[in-house]
């Protein structure tokens, strides 16, 4: 497919280079950490997959004068040969900058020992985890783990799989008090349903309710038929719209086919601001962020444990599981292109453990990935020309400054305590999710 973009789909020269000055505020406190005489020892990656086709029921808006929405050649909830492609480029970056940092070779198959992916049950996380590590070891067999396919891996999904200690009635009640409900969200963010409004074609005689974003209000609540938490009005319905708006641009589609032509950056982020609100309903309040990512908590505390766990951990998972443990520890970012606190397509939060020469550990913690036209036109990507990378400082850190490894693990260890004790696979140690190599 014929990639296009203009000058007004394009992030600002000034915005640019202040998103290169963090990307190489990031590379300099690497490099200063091994002048240092600071070694690293692991990184962890927590991948989101790359661009996909829309999910099923995703779209919740039809466009106002009655245009169909574009139609993908790939079945719905898929990777993408484009979204694959944007993901390997990752992959090889990955391989250039920890190969820099001295912890792979530049080339050739690393030892299985020092790499361990393992991704979600879908399709997409699990070809998005193939992608990544042909990027970082072309040609290299390495083995991605995952549980049967369709399945809900509790690493991933620990409320979906009843290893988390998660009530509904609990949840709405926790969120409502944590964000004031669905209509607080909103409301600073009026611009934002607006240009939905404007993408979307309304301005018409005849336009359906939701084209007035004054009068559209929402509610969380039990339904009353499940028992389930359930979500109406703006979030619910233009989280997933925005969504497949960006996924068609990250795509690279012709921009008539992207938000009908209706979108540039501005209208972009706004839209991702639509996406992002629904992680303040299901992933960053506290009660639900801590029981998201209780099961990643514990492994991420394992593997910063175990001397013997792999350099290289990636685990290739959604959106909410980069929300939910961002909120964990206390981190929010904001990459090129995306609103605040919306995760980009195929980026990764990364966990680095580093060593002194006295033995001390100490973590940094950063958020890396494409901008949305890096991805839209898979440019190459290396230390010149590197995706936008974000440092992040956790709760109980200072900025710019070495966080010590002690400072982040009180705040996963409460997230791991909401695992269940019984059922399934968690009654297994989550060292046994590693490489055997590494169970020592």
């Amino acid at each position: 497919m014929t990639m296009q973009t203009t000058m007004s789909s394009r992030l600002p020269h000034v915005a640019g280079r202040l998103l290169l000055g963090l990307s190489l505020a990031l590379v300099c406190a690497q490099a200063g950490a091994a002048a240092a005489g600071m070694q690293l020892e692991r990184v962890v990656l927590l991948y989101r997959h790359g661009v996909r086709t829309p999910l099923p029921g995703e779209v919740q808006l039809d466009e106002a004068t009655g245009k169909p929405w574009p139609a993908w050649q790939q079945a719905p909830s898929q990777l993408t040969p484009h979204g694959m492609a944007g993901v390997k480029l990752m992959g090889g970056y990955d391989r250039q900058r920890l190969a820099a940092l001295g912890l792979f070779k530049p080339r050739g198959c690393p030892p299985a020992a020092q790499l361990w992916f393992w991704a979600n049950t879908d399709q997409r996380t699990i070809d998005s985890a193939a992608a990544l590590a042909e990027g970082f070891a072309p040609g290299c067999p390495i083995a991605i783990g995952h549980q049967p396919k369709g399945s809900e891996d509790p690493l991933f999904h620990p409320i979906e799989a009843k290893t988390a200690d998660w009530n509904a009635a609990d949840a709405v009640a926790a969120i409502q008090r944590a964000t004031g409900g669905p209509d607080a969200l909103t409301a600073p963010h009026a611009d934002a349903l607006a240009a939905m409004a404007q993408v979307m074609g309304c301005g018409g005689a005849h336009d359906p309710d939701w084209c007035s974003p004054g009068q559209w209000h929402g509610s969380l609540a039990l339904a009353p038929e499940t028992g389930r938490m359930q979500l109406t009005g703006p979030i619910a319905t233009t989280s997933g719209t925005a969504e497949v708006i960006l996924m068609a641009y990250a795509e690279g589609r012709p921009l008539p086919e992207v938000g009908w032509g209706r979108t540039d950056a501005q209208r972009l982020r706004q839209l991702s601001q639509l996406h992002a609100l629904l992680f303040d309903i299901h992933a960053r309040p506290a009660y639900m962020a801590e029981r998201v990512a209780s099961t990643m908590s514990r492994h991420l505390l394992d593997v910063l444990r175990n001397e013997h766990a792999p350099r290289l951990n990636v685990l290739v998972g959604s959106d909410n599981n980069i929300v939910a443990l961002a909120s964990v520890l206390g981190l929010h970012f904001q990459l090129a292109g995306y609103a605040k606190d919306d995760p980009p397509i195929g980026g990764a939060l990364g966990v680095e453990l580093w060593r002194d020469h006295a033995g001390k550990r100490y973590v940094r913690l950063f958020y890396q990935a494409q901008s949305l036209d890096q991805l839209r036109e898979l440019r190459p990507l290396d230390e010149a020309a590197a995706p936008v990378t974000l440092p992040l400082t956790p709760m109980g850190c200072t900025a710019n400054e070495p966080c010590q490894l002690e400072a982040v693990l009180p705040a996963l260890e409460r997230a791991a305590a909401h695992v269940r004790s019984s059922g399934g696979v968690m009654n297994l140690p989550v060292g046994a999710l590693l490489p055997p190599a590494s169970r020592r």
